[in-house]
Parts: C-alpha cells; sequence; structure tokens
C-alpha cells in the first residue's frame, strides 16, 4: 500500500514545479493552479482505490488464516493438490475479483469524471483549474485496472508472509515514476538539445499510470513463478498463461472438477462478504478524506494547495508507520486461527489465549513507540525546510509550514489506530471496523463543516475521525481477547447457545 502514496507524493514534488497552465511543461515560477488540480484529483483517487484498499487487508488475513488450516489438513505438494489448496485459491479469486473492480472504476472515473470533480469544488466554469484536472482525471483512470491489482497483490504476498515483495515492487513502481515523472511533465535545454515530452500535469498522470501498470504485471509475474497462478500446463509461457485467465474469467469456463467450483463459489462469497464490510469501511473514511479536501478547496488555491502537499507527506508518513500492521495482522491471522482450532480442547485454547492477548499488548505499544519517532521525524523536517517538499509558491510555502506542528502531534494517534485495526481484521472482525469507521466518518465531517481555516481541518476533523477509528478498533481487540462478556442465547430446547 506504499505505491500510491509515494507516486502521490512524487507528482506533487514535480507538479509543485510546474507554471500556469499556459506555460505548462516549462520549469519557471510555480503556480497555485496545477497543484489545486492535483489535490481534488489525488482525494478523488483515494476514494476510488482506497476504498477497495481493503481487499490487501481481507486477502492477507483470509490467506494467512488458510495457510493454517491447509497446514493441519497436512495436504500433499503435488500440482493438483496446490490448485485445491484454500490459501492459493483464495489468492486466485482475489485476483479475477480485483480485476473486475478495476475495470467498474475505471469506466465509472472516465464516465462521470466531470461530476467528481463538481463534487470536489471545481466548477466547469473555471476554465484553467478544470481542464487541468479533467486532464491529470482521465489519463489516471485507465489505470484503475492495474491499481487494484496491485491492491490484491500485496495481500497475498502479505498472506504468505512475504512483506519484502512488495516493499521492492514498491520501490521499482516508485524509482519508474520518480524517472518518467520529469521526462513527461517538462522539455528543458540540455547537452544534447531539447529533453523531454513538455506535457505539463498530463505528464504526470501518463507517467504515474505507466509505473503502475509494469508494478501490476511484475506482480503477475512473481506470483505465476511462486505457482500461484499456476495453469495445468507448466511448459506455457507466462503471456500465454495471463492470456488464458483472462479468457477464463471473461468466460467463466474452466476444467475443474464440481466439488473444487464449489469450493471456490464458498471462498468467493468469503471474500465478498469481507470486502464489502471493508469497502464499506474504506469507502467511509475516503469520504471523509473527501470532504475535507473539499472544505480545503473552497477556502482557495493556496489553502487546497498546502492541503495536498501536507496530506502526500502525512500519507506517506502513515504508510511507513503502517509496515508494523502488515506484521500484526497477519501473526494475528495466525495466531487467531490455531485459537479456533484448538477452542474446544480447554488446555491448547488456555495456551493459545495468551499468545492471542501477548501478541496484542506488544503490537500496541510497539504501535505507540513508533509513532513518537515519526512525529519526532515531521518536526526535523519542519526544522530544516528542506526544498525538496515545499513549493515556491509563498502562500502555499507559509500555509504548509504552518501545518507541519499538527501533523507531527497526529503520528502516535494514527500509528495506534492502523495497528489496532491490523489486528482487528487478524480477528476477523470485518463488521466491527465497517460501523467503527462509518460512525467515526460522519462525526469528522460534522466537524469538518464548522472549519474555517486548514489548521481546523487537521486539528478538528481529522482527529476526530482517527480518535473514533482508534476507539472502535480498541474495543474489537478486547472483544477478541474475551474481555467483553457476550450474551448468551437460551434455544427452544434449554441447550445455551
Amino acid at each position: 500500500m506504499m505505491t500510491d502514496p509515494i507516486l502521490s507524493m512524487v507528482d506533487t514534488l514535480f507538479v509543485g514545479q510546474l507554471g500556469a497552465p499556459s506555460t505548462m511543461g516549462q520549469l519557471g515560477a510555480a503556480s497555485a493552479v496545477p497543484l489545486a488540480a492535483l489535490g481534488a484529483c489525488t482525494s478523488i483517487f483515494h476514494l476510488a482505490f482506497h476504498c477497495v484498499k481493503g481487499t490487501t487487508a481481507t486477502t492477507a488475513s483470509l490467506v494467512a488464516g488458510a495457510l493454517v488450516r491447509d497446514k493441519q489438513k497436512k495436504q500433499q505438494d503435488d500440482e493438483e493438490e496446490i490448485r485445491q489448496k484454500e490459501s492459493t485459491l483464495i489468492a486466485q479469486t482475489s485476483m479475477q475479483q480485483a480485476f473486475i473492480t478495476g475495470t467498474v472504476i475505471s469506466l465509472f472515473l472516465l464516465i462521470f469524471g466531470t461530476n467528481c470533480l463538481n463534487a470536489m469544488g471545481i466548477p466547469t466554469s473555471s476554465t484553467q483549474l478544470f481542464s487541468s484536472a479533467a486532464t491529470y482525471l482521465n489519463y489516471r483512470a485507465v489505470a484503475a485496472p492495474a491499481v487494484v491489482l496491485l491492491t490484491a497483490s500485496e495481500g497475498i504476498f502479505r498472506g504468505f508472509g512475504d512483506v519484502f515483495t512488495p516493499w521492492k515492487v514498491s520501490l521499482v513502481v516508485a524509482g519508474l515514476n520518480l524517472v518518467l515523472d520529469p521526462f513527461c511533465m517538462f522539455r528543458k535545454q540540455s547537452g544534447m538539445g531539447m529533453m523531454g515530452l513538455g506535457m505539463g500535469i498530463k505528464g504526470a498522470a501518463v507517467a504515474t499510470s505507466f509505473s503502475q501498470l509494469c508494478g501490476a504485471l511484475l506482480y503477475g509475474s512473481l506470483l505465476l513463478r511462486k505457482g500461484v497462478l499456476k495453469s495445468n500446463d507448466n511448459e506455457e509461457s507466462i503471456p500465454k498463461t495471463v492470456w488464458k485467465k483472462l479468457k477464463q474469467i471473461v468466460s467463466r469456463n474452466s476444467d475443474d472438477s464440481a466439488e473444487l467450483k464449489q469450493k471456490k463459489r464458498a471462498i468467493s462469497l468469503t471474500i465478498l462478504r469481507a470486502n464489502a464490510a471493508m469497502i464499506l469501511k474504506q469507502g467511509s473514511l475516503l469520504l471523509g478524506w473527501a470532504y475535507a479536501t473539499s472544505r480545503a478547496t473552497r477556502m482557495g488555491h493556496a489553502i487546497v494547495a498546502a492541503h495536498q502537499m501536507g496530506l502526500s507527506l502525512w500519507m506517506l508518513f502513515s504508510y511507513a508507520l503502517d509496515g508494523i500492521s502488515v506484521a500484526a495482522q497477519v501473526l494475528m491471522a495466525r495466531e487467531y486461527e490455531e485459537l479456533r482450532i484448538v477452542e474446544n480442547n480447554a488446555e491448547k485454547s488456555a495456551g493459545q489465549k495468551k499468545k492471542v492477548r501477548s501478541l496484542s499488548v506488544y503490537m500496541m505499544t510497539a504501535s505507540l513507540l513508533q509513532g513518537l519517532v515519526a512525529s519526532a521525524a515531521i518536526l526535523v523536517l519542519y526544522k530544516l525546510q528542506p526544498s525538496f517538499i515545499l513549493t515556491n509558491d509563498p502562500a502555499v510555502r507559509t500555509n504548509l509550514l504552518r501545518l507541519f506542528p499538527h501533523l507531527s502531534a497526529q503520528m502516535a494517534l494514527v500509528s495506534a489506530t492502523l495497528v489496532a485495526e491490523a489486528l482487528t481484521v487478524g480477528g476477523g472482525r470485518f463488521k466491527w471496523l465497517a460501523f467503527g469507521t462509518t460512525l467515526s466518518s460522519l462525526v469528522a465531517m460534522a466537524r469538518l463543516r464548522l472549519s474555517t481555516s486548514l489548521i481546523d481541518i487537521w486539528s478538528g476533523g481529522i482527529v476526530s475521525l482517527f480518535l473514533g477509528r482508534l476507539i472502535t478498533a480498541v474495543l474489537a481487540v478486547l472483544d477478541m481477547n474475551g474481555y467483553i462478556p457476550r450474551r448468551q442465547v437460551v434455544a427452544a430446547e434449554g441447550t445455551v447457545k
């Protein structure tokens, strides 16, 4: 999940160097218009893509739990058994659903892009701002299937306990975008003549979309080599295997047995239920973020530009903090699945409950410590004021610097929230997060409506959003550890359920 915020940060850094739309593609005096356009579009993509970001968490949790069940069944590692392993089937189903979901998102953004921009406070009458935003939005929208595939692929590797591969792929995608962004956006004189395409903000969108597509293809090749997407014929080349899988997705034809098809349908329903809860959670969360950006947009170009740069920096740090959340989620998924398996054995169950509680306490303590480290890092940036994270526009720069102390103060809260939610997902409490985040988002939006400045947006509405999420997640973790008593229902036969 580091890929998207890194790409947004790269785009923000280079777009901040663009001039007014009439001089796009040339380095010079910065303008707030491109940044304002990017800010609105980034929030739309956060809402569209991060709405399905929960698929990373659900896929990782379900794959990790399935691995425990596969181990219990002690299946043989021949090819037919690999294809029928629950963990492999979950991974394959998640990839299929990701491709379909990404296509739907792409079509929606391309068809209703104008409506989305209007909802973000950019009317069609604002010619320069709307033109820049619409251009960026349309060119980024075509890569939506690749983005969702990146999300699902990361969840699969997490579930298998591999957190390094997603990190490597993220670095490759970010590095590619870092090279392509200035080449596509600017055109300048060099010793070899004019270099670059000079496409302006369109170039930023093209470079980002191409980088995401390359990342999805890289993940696909790695999953094929891992055997997760392996076909019956091991001699097939990777392009032929990918094409065969795509045809099976579209035609819904396969050579699976009736038993395997039934198992796949059951897994699909499990993933859909979990993803539905997480999509509700992410949707309400991103709706709160979008409303915050909408409020900033209505305060002026300089305010929303500073908000966008602050959001990109905040996202970068929050996703760095999310690293420990990955470990918390996968470990909890495994330990909690072990607890479910031995729940009828009093002795083993007691020992496993201690492991779950110990893991919960350890991870929450670690979250607070890393949050303090992140707070200190942001304060260091505030003191140094490096030019590579600040725009040349004086109004935007002033507003951004005022925001830095508030960003720093929020890191401990953000870190604790992310880890508590990761533990909740690992325990399969998806509905808790859906309900809690929806309620928190409504409260935050009510608070944002009263905001009159950029500081009010961040210190009021956004803090309310994360505080509500933290309370809900902590309650869910307490429930997982048996601290919240459950009501017993007496059946008609007199038995207790």
